[in-house]
């Protein structure tokens, strides 16, 4: 072979490595990262140690993993409203937060927060009505409520990196105290005659989707029957990703259909710590590219003093291998290393 064609030869294969290169680049530059979380309470204990220190105090040690990630997600288990008429019902499971609160959300990294649960409605319509604006204002998408039951039912979309990623909330549980009303202000309950169509039509019009549901036996790590057969059912119409909160402590993961079901990330922002394992958490950071879930990596937490923390060292691994444990059986097949879980589908 001749210099000049050696020449060619070599120039050709350098040109092939700098465009794989800028291809991967691209490609790296269009994945996103979805940061996940359990419930936030802002009121009780959490007010408490608020007004001790300040608005910022529960986020100070994990707001930078919702600041780097590119969609930050967590269940707000209260209105945040200035005040009103509360509902009927024991007065130590009424909640509330400051709208100031809703500024703070935002700073932290905060970009889209369900309110489907059985606590929004503490304050009545007015409270929700509040919480919408609070949001809207910090620019803040809210999730699965609405001025109506129809409204309440819509997905929310967020595009981004060319992409456009789909969310939709449902609650097993009704606001205590409240009147269904279809006109009046409301959250999206589970309605399994409604949510295979919903979901479908959601999913038609983004490349990812995100299902939420409110629902499961608080304290219990493991889902109910009536959990595993709705998240099916959410996966075989469409869903990408299934949410779970309420039980207020970690539950199993499950691997059905190469998509990933999270029955319960536990509590994140709260106060009592009673109930074994409502202190343990994780952060979740899910890595979407292409229109599918590629990485799954779990960091543990623990909440001290109505402050999540993440914790590494034997304590952190403790806190993964239980959620090991609670996963046995569902194909989610989490492996510990450098002191977090990974998952990756089950198709690799």
């Amino acid at each position: 072979m001749g210099e000049e064609m050696k020449k060619i030869l070599m120039i050709v294969c350098l040109s092939l490595v700098i465009f794989a290169l800028l291809f991967i680049g691209t490609d790296n530059d269009r994945d996103i990262t979805l940061v996940a979380v359990g419930d936030i309470l802002l009121d009780r204990g959490v007010r408490r140690s608020i007004e001790r220190h300040d608005r910022n105090y529960p986020y100070l040690n994990v707001q930078e993993y919702f600041q780097k990630g590119d969609i930050s997600f967590a269940n707000l288990e209260c209105p945040l409203t200035p005040g009103g008429t509360s509902v009927l019902k024991d007065r130590t499971l009424i909640f509330k937060g400051d709208i100031e609160n809703g500024r703070v959300l935002k700073e932290v990294g905060f970009t889209i927060l369900n309110l489907t649960n059985n606590h929004t409605l503490d304050y009545g319509p007015e409270g929700l009505v509040d919480t919408l604006e609070v949001l809207k204002e910090n620019g803040i998408f809210s999730l699965g409520v609405g001025l109506n039951a129809q409204e309440a039912r819509q997905p929310v979309f967020i595009s981004i990196k060319g992409s456009t990623i789909g969310f939709l909330g449902y609650s097993q549980f009704p606001p205590e105290g409240y009147f269904y009303f279809p006109d009046r202000p409301e959250v999206a309950r589970i309605d399994p005659d409604l949510m295979p169509e919903e979901i479908t039509r959601a999913k038609e019009s983004c490349d990812f989707l995100v299902v939420s549901f409110h629902w499961g036996k608080e304290y219990d790590f493991y889902p109910s029957e009536q959990q595993k057969a709705l998240a099916h059912l959410a996966v075989d119409s469409g869903a990408d990703l299934i949410l779970g909160h309420h039980p207020h402590v970690l539950q199993s993961i499950e691997q059905y259909q190469d998509k990933l079901i999270f029955y319960s990330l536990g509590n994140f922002v709260f106060d009592r710590q009673i109930q074994p394992g409502a202190d343990e958490t994780v952060i979740l950071n899910l890595k979407i590219s292409k229109g599918q879930w590629q990485e799954a990596i779990l960091i543990p937490v623990k909440i001290i003093d109505c402050q999540p923390t993440p914790v590494d060292g034997e304590e952190g691994e403790q806190i993964l291998r239980r959620l090991q444990k609670y996963s046995e059986g569902r194909n989610s097949f989490m492996v510990i290393r450098d002191e977090k879980g990974y998952i990756v589908p089950l198709s690799y």
